[in-house]
């Protein structure tokens, strides 16, 4: 619970300098461990035990069924979650956090999560090159190879950014309990539209999500805080 008031118990500006000490120290070396996990996970799902899985089996399901209707919802959501979409994403949350808060230290933490998230996922995509499923795609292919998936990482970490800031700012369970229902829908529909879609495997999604959960708490948690308060 601490972490989730972090910035409420201790709500001091950090100096520049100071902010750029604790993202060299405490942001960076948690983001190389990720990716070192990344990659690990990564070469184990390319091995032939891959296939084990049922992930092409799942895919070939998807495509089967796949409907007018669905179309448009999966590419819809698969919109959002793209590489406009996120970038729209981010300034929306960085004006929303900063418009509420009048705090840069805050506002700032959609944005690094994003960044953050945007190293690993290239990284990883490009030693890995997993291709994508063997099934007709309804979507434009990105640069990027099939592991892990970009949009749920992405779409992911600043999300979760977000919901962190409202948890603390809202005062309303209700409210608090909304949003969070929402987000988790909308990320739920996002993996689903991209293996639907034909971009990525079921595993490509998970690990895209713990990618972007990951980068979001570092994010949210990279800045030094007096757990006691700064009365203490």
């Amino acid at each position: 619970m601490t972490a989730l008031t972090r910035y409420r118990r201790d709500d001091r500006a950090p100096t520049l300098g100071a902010a750029a000490r604790d993202l060299a120290v405490r942001a960076i070396p948690s983001t190389l461990g990720l990716l070192v996990l990344g990659l690990v996970a990564g070469w184990v799902v390319i091995l032939p035990l891959s296939s084990w899985t049922g992930e092409d089996r799942l895919n070939l399901l998807l495509r089967a069924g796949r409907t007018p209707t669905q179309d448009g919802v999966a590419r819809f959501a698969s919109t959002i979650g793209g590489v406009t979409g996120n970038a729209v994403i981010c300034v929306l949350a960085v004006a929303l956090i900063w418009a509420l808060s009048r705090k840069w230290w805050l506002a700032v933490l959609p944005w690094i999560a994003l960044n953050l998230h945007i190293f690993v996922h290239i990284v990883t995509s490009t030693v890995i090159a997993r291709q994508r499923p063997d099934v007709e795609p309804l979507d434009i292919g990105q640069p990027t190879a099939s592991f892990p998936s970009g949009h749920m990482g992405a779409t992911t970490a600043q999300l979760l950014v977000v919901v962190l800031f409202l948890r603390q700012w809202l005062k309303s369970i209700a409210l608090r309990m909304v949003i969070v229902a929402t987000t988790c829908v909308y990320l739920l529909v996002l993996a689903w539209s991209r293996v639907y879609l034909g971009m990525h495997h079921a595993s490509d999604v998970v690990w895209g999500a713990v990618n972007g959960i990951a980068c979001g708490l570092i994010a949210w948690c990279f800045l030094r805080r007096d757990p006691a308060g700064p009365d203490a």
